[in-house]
């Protein structure tokens, strides 16, 4: 059955797309043509993924894509988004996804996304998860830990030194390609005896946003000097979150790529990017 993945220009979106694709079927993507990198929507296409360019707030476009469609897989709510901006497009998709009579919505959130959480982005999740849910579909939403991995700007901007944020943070690093197994596995999974599951998934150990930094082959700076890919400094929301402790339960799902094997294909990204 069609999947849609929204915010395929994000590193997480783009994992769960390949992951998609990879699996087999009919994968669609949705893609803010002002933020996808050069060549990106020439690249899924030569992989056979049906791409629609537009930003969220595009509710007519939004449902076009979302037609016949069974799961529509939310991947916009990216740590760099604005929470205004993520709130909006939540409330958007819900819209369309209705209007569609999909099947199945899939969020990705956070882990200590709450309506009254004190980050702004935390918070604009923890809306946005309670929109999903008021949705007459199925839903599964998915509160990651702090995801990295490649074709991602945030993983570039703690690559580079992350501005300002807390080392000594701790997290449980979540690698793009586990999650993006994740959403493969919510989508396969047969309808739920409850409607509205929610889980909360991490990496396999923990780390400092120190260590995780160094793993990725930057050094955690004290003043402004790194930059996202596009030139900008990271919003104030985002420092914040990196400098959270945001650990899941001790009886939550974990997912298998240790940081260091995570940070060894960065670097080598990178690496080979250099060259």
């Amino acid at each position: 059955m069609p999947v849609l993945v929204t915010g395929a220009e994000h590193g997480a979106g783009l994992a769960a797309v390949t992951a998609l694709v990879r699996r087999g079927g009919d994968v669609r993507a949705v893609l803010d043509p002002t933020r996808a990198p050069e060549g990106l929507v020439q690249r899924l296409r030569g992989a056979g993924v049906k791409t629609a360019r537009s930003a969220l707030d595009d509710a007519t476009l939004l449902e076009q894509a979302c037609r016949d469609a069974h799961t529509v897989v939310h991947a916009a709510a990216d740590p760099l988004t604005d929470p205004d901006e993520l709130l909006a497009d939540a409330a958007t998709v819900v819209e369309a996804t209705t209007q569609a009579q999909v099947s199945r919505i899939v969020l990705l959130s956070h882990l200590g996304a709450e309506a009254e959480a004190a980050n702004r982005w935390l918070a604009a999740l923890g809306e946005a998860e309670l929109l999903v849910t008021q949705a007459p579909t199925v839903t599964v939403v998915i509160r990651r830990a702090l995801t990295y991995g490649l074709d991602d700007a945030l993983t570039h901007a703690l690559a580079e030194g992350a501005p300002g944020a807390d080392p000594d943070a701790l997290h449980a690093p979540l690698w793009a390609g586990d999650l993006a197994a994740a959403i493969v596995a919510a989508d396969a999974r047969d309808a739920p005896g409850v409607p509205h599951l929610a889980l909360t998934l991490g990496g396999p150990r923990h780390a400092s946003l120190g260590e995780l930094t160094a793993l990725l082959g930057g050094q955690i700076a004290a003043g402004p000097g790194s930059r996202l890919p596009d030139g900008s400094s990271l919003p104030a929301h985002a420092v914040d979150l990196l400098s959270r402790d945001l650990l899941p339960d001790r009886d939550a799902p974990c997912a298998g790529t240790s940081p260091e094997t995570g940070g060894a294909q960065v670097r080598r990204a990178r690496d080979d990017g250099a060259g």
